[in-house]
């Protein structure tokens, strides 16, 4: 009989506790978040799980509320899950934290998907409203299509063009008067390092920046295949030797090297 009666109030502990705990779920989401309003504008591209690391990008699920609010750390509250070839997003709401970052911005979510080549159903829920669409990841890109009128979600962009492995961008920002150094930089580079050029398609968008920014004459960036790890880190030798020797005597320029690891090498840095 004790027996009986320690396992009965076991389990009306354990009733009770879960009851509390369910409870406090709920009052935490009522006073803790609000409902989402407008639409939400998503993403699915690759980028870092670490930006201060050097590693291989990764799929990401990026959404940012269309509406701004007053602080910029409010976020999107939501359980995605990835079953098989179905990608389901169910939203909850808006977390308010108790810290108000006092500047405009949408709320905002990311998390990575860790999912391989192949056509995926991709679904967004909000009270019981859905989104559907297709989402088809290829080794050079990742598309969405499949819904023509969407309720309260929007692409931010139908096709992403993914990191080429052994690839970089060169950009270069310089003042007017020196504008030369940018092909004159290029010209040293070329003549000690293996690099072939590419372009991306002209449609989607592309994982790497455009063009530097910020100076008097940007150039549009130029995009290379390398053919080893060395060769990369070779090119960065190079702009530290350039960069002492030519843009130490002068001001206003900026020469970045950045791989598709998220590894960089900036000419600011070697200015002494």
């Amino acid at each position: 009989m004790k027996t009986l009666f320690k396992i009965k109030n076991l389990f009306l502990f354990l009733f009770a506790s879960s009851l509390f705990v369910f409870l406090g779920c709920s009052i935490f989401k009522s006073e803790e978040s609000k409902p989402i309003e407008g639409n939400i504008i998503f993403s699915v591209k690759e980028g870092y799980r670490d930006y201060s690391s050097i590693s291989e990008p990764s799929i990401m699920l990026s959404m940012v509320t269309e509406k701004i609010y007053p602080c910029c750390n409010w976020s999107i509250i939501c359980d995605v899950i990835v079953d098989g070839n179905i990608v389901s997003v169910d939203f909850l709401g808006i977390y308010i934290p108790e810290i108000c970052l006092t500047a405009l911005g949408p709320a905002h979510y990311t998390s990575f998907l860790d999912i391989p080549e192949g056509e995926y159903s991709l679904y967004f829920t909000y009270k019981g409203v859905v989104d559907a669409y297709v989402l088809t990841v290829t080794d050079s890109s990742i598309k969405i299509s499949g819904n023509v009128s969407p309720e309260f979600t929007k692409p931010k962009f139908y096709q992403f063009w993914r990191y080429p492995p052994n690839s970089l961008v060169y950009l270069c920002g310089t003042t007017t008067e020196t504008s030369w150094i940018c092909e004159d930089f290029l010209d040293t580079l070329l003549s000690e390092v293996n690099l072939e050029q590419f372009q991306f398609p002209n449609s989607g968008k592309i994982p790497y920046p455009c063009s530097s920014d910020g100076h008097y004459y940007d150039m549009p960036a130029k995009y290379f295949f390398y053919e080893k790890d060395e060769d990369f880190d070779k090119a960065g030798k190079i702009l530290e030797s350039y960069t002492q020797n030519i843009i130490a005597h002068y001001s206003g320029i900026g020469i970045s090297l950045i791989n598709w690891k998220n590894k960089e090498y900036l000419s600011w840095l070697f200015d002494n």
